[in-house]
């Protein structure tokens, strides 16, 4: 039986908060290459760096379809990368590799994207809201869009619950009531509070829609599944012999080489004048 150790704890912890940052990380630069295509599709020039994107463009040249087509297709792309890491999830969920909750946390991030997205762009008329707006839709159209976003981020939050129960068969054999506190604080908690202050501060000062108001969401989806995750029944794992709470070193060292590398080179900015 593995102890419930503090050094156990913290490995868990940091495990998960490479694969917090990495994930987010991962979203955002898919979402900045989609600009990128997008806009090249018709010819609008634009600038991208760490944290936001510019078209070099008069406001005249927007065209209906350009802004469906630019600021829905990050979207869109996050929802399937969302949807396949589900898939990636359960793919490696008999395994006992702590790679699992990367996938974990790209299924909360994408989740936050797009439902998040939805509900507060649509309101703010930020992100895809953009998109709404130039659909010219009634208020009562754009409410019940809001709410699907809204019911899209309970749902994830719901569900998600028992795929934190799950991932723990990485570093344990079985999950109980008397457990949970720790795995879910280690696991989800401490990596939420930490990677949200480092994402912070990578932005700087360039706080953008997403970066403003998703760690909120984020966060009242996390308190959801922390109240649901009380309830959920034990689970019992098949023994392995490979089964240790282990330190993934090569990946949190990779992960604060991208976070270093990409807010460095990116400062400046990158043109794309097609």
């Amino acid at each position: 039986m593995i102890s419930l150790s503090r050094k156990n704890f913290w490995i868990i912890a940091i495990n998960s908060l490479a694969s917090f940052v990495l994930a987010y990380l991962f979203i955002f630069y898919l979402n900045q290459l989609s600009y990128v295509l997008t806009a090249g599709m018709y010819n609008y020039p634009l600038t991208i760096d760490y944290a936001t994107y510019f078209f070099h463009i008069e406001p005249y040249q927007w065209t209906h379809d350009a802004v469906f087509m630019i600021f829905s297709s990050g979207y869109v792309l996050t929802f399937i990368f969302g949807a396949l890491s589900l898939l990636a999830f359960y793919q490696t969920m008999p395994d006992v590799m702590p790679i699992k909750v990367f996938f974990f946390w790209m299924i909360i991030h994408s989740s936050n994207f797009v439902f998040g997205g939805v509900m507060l762009g649509n309101l703010l008329t930020e992100g895809i809201g953009h998109v709404f707006n130039w659909m010219y839709l009634a208020d009562t159209a754009r409410m019940i869009i809001s709410i699907t976003g809204f019911f899209g981020l309970l749902m994830t939050a719901l569900f998600s619950s028992r795929l934190v129960a799950i991932s723990s068969n990485a570093y344990f054999s079985k999950y109980n009531e008397r457990m949970s506190p720790f795995f879910i604080t280690a696991q989800v908690l401490v990596p939420y509070l930490i990677g949200s202050f480092l994402l912070f501060v990578y932005f700087l000062p360039k706080n953008m829609f997403h970066e403003r108001y998703g760690w909120i969401i984020l966060g009242l989806m996390l308190l959801i599944f922390f109240l649901r995750s009380r309830f959920l029944e034990d689970l019992m794992f098949e023994e392995d012999d490979n089964r240790q709470v282990r330190l993934m070193k090569g990946f949190a060292v990779f992960t604060a080489a991208i976070f270093v590398a990409t807010r460095i080179l990116l400062s400046k900015g990158i043109f794309f004048g097609w």
